[in-house]
């Protein structure tokens, strides 16, 4: 994952969606089970694992494969938001704080019926800033809504100085970024299509919520 100081960061799975528009698929009938795409961050002590995208049992080999740690090493497990394919793994880090935005946690505590099995996990969920800087060092927490309204994403500079922003399903895929356009299930499509234009000029390195890390061609590239 790099040398030892800065910020480093890996993809940990490059995901896809369940029907893709861009692809001649009718958005309306799943062609295939849908993978996020999600990240291991190290910044100073903490290890943040953005987006647990398997089923608990399979995190530890992912774990392994792609940085070569153990689920206990994970410090804390940060959700961009509540959909079931960004939190599938979360139960394989019971050692970590689950963290999620502020406003995300609300939106969904809100929506979830007062038997919702859901409810139990997201009451084990520590709420952060949905923009800010006090969660860890040298990471800022970026309200990204559109596609929920609490969707936060990551920001931080790594450690060959480029401008990284973790944005998840604020930004679908890279065709959907391309187009300034939330996919259907956006909650707003007209404030996604908003936070896509401050994406725009916000980060040099994209990473979307169902596709593999791109560059941002709005942005001065060094």
């Amino acid at each position: 994952m790099g040398s030892e100081t800065g910020i480093r960061w890996c993809v940990l799975t490059i995901g896809h969606l369940s029907r893709n528009p861009f692809w001649g698929e009718d958005d309306d009938v799943p062609r295939r089970p849908p993978l996020c795409t999600s990240a291991l961050v190290r910044a100073g002590d903490a290890v943040v694992l953005v987006d647990p995208p398997l089923p608990p049992g399979e995190m530890p080999a992912l774990l392994d494969r792609r940085a070569g740690l153990r689920t206990g090493d994970v410090t804390h497990v940060f959700l961009t938001h509540f959909h079931r394919e960004h939190r599938a793994g979360i139960e394989a880090f019971p050692g970590a704080l689950w963290q999620m935005s502020d406003a995300e946690w609300v939106y969904r505590d809100r929506r979830l019926a007062a038997d919702a099995p859901e409810r139990d996990l997201l009451r084990r969920i520590q709420t952060v800033r949905a923009e800010g800087s006090e969660n860890w060092p040298l990471l800022h927490t970026v309200h990204l809504p559109g596609h929920t309204p609490g969707l936060s994403g990551l920001l931080f500079d790594d450690k060959d100085g480029w401008r990284v922003v973790i944005a998840s399903d604020a930004v679908v895929t890279r065709d959907f970024f391309d187009v300034t356009e939330g996919c259907s299930t956006s909650d707003d499509r007209d404030q996604a299509r908003a936070t896509i234009e401050r994406l725009h000029g916000l980060a040099d390195i994209i990473l979307p919520g169902h596709d593999n890390v791109f560059w941002n061609r709005h942005a001065r590239v060094k």
